[in-house]
C-alpha cells in the first residue's frame, strides 16, 4: 500500500480506501504474475557463487525485506532453502527506513546486531540498517548516499569484508 501511495501522489482525482485497496490487490496480482516467470536464470553466478561461498564460511544468511513476496520469489531463483531466515513483509508491520525488518531477521538469527552485515540497494535499506546499529555494505544506487560502512562495486565484493 505504501508504494501505491506514492504512486497516488500525482494522482489529481480523489480515492477511498476501498478503492485504494482494491487499486493495490490488483497491482499486486499483476506484479505476482509476472514473478511467476522467474527462475534459476534470473540468479546471477556471481550472486549464487558468493552466498555459496559464504555459507561454506559458516556464514548465517538472512533475507531482510518490506516485501510480502520475499519468499515466493528465493523459491523462484532457486533459492528457497538458502538463507537461515526470512523477515519479510508477513511479520512486519512498518517498512524501510523503520529497521524492524533488519532487527526481526537478527532476532530469528538469535545474532546481535551490531554482529550483523546488512547489505542493501536502496538507501532507505541503508537508513534502516544504520538505525538498527547494524554495519551496511551499500551497492548498486545505496552506494550514492555515502551512508554506509562499505561500498561495494560488485556482489562478491562481500568476500573481502
Amino acid at each position: 500500500m505504501e508504494s501505491f501511495n506514492i504512486i497516488l501522489e500525482n494522482y489529481d482525482g480523489v480515492m477511498s480506501e476501498k478503492e485504494k485497496i482494491k487499486y493495490a490487490e490488483e497491482k499486486n496480482e499483476i506484479y505476482k504474475n509476472l514473478l511467476k516467470n522467474m527462475s534459476t536464470k534470473d540468479l546471477s553466478q556471481e550472486v549464487k557463487n558468493t552466498l555459496v561461498e559464504l555459507k561454506n564460511r559458516g556464514v548465517k544468511l538472512a533475507i531482510g525485506s518490506s516485501s510480502k513476496n520475499a519468499k515466493f520469489i528465493l523459491n523462484q531463483i532457486g533459492l528457497g532453502e538458502f538463507f537461515d531466515a526470512i523477515s519479510d513483509g508477513n511479520n512486519i508491520t512498518k517498512s524501510k527506513p523503520d529497521p524492524e525488518v533488519f532487527l526481526k531477521a537478527a532476532e530469528y538469527l538469535n545474532i546481535n546486531p551490531e554482529k550483523c552485515l546488512v547489505v542493501e540497494d536502496a538507501e532507505a535499506g541503508i537508513i534502516a540498517a544504520i538505525a538498527a546499529k547494524m554495519e551496511c555494505a551499500a551497492i548498486g544506487d545505496a552506494v550514492k548516499c555515502n551512508k554506509a560502512n562499505y561500498n561495494l562495486n560488485s556482489f562478491k565484493d562481500l568476500l573481502n569484508i
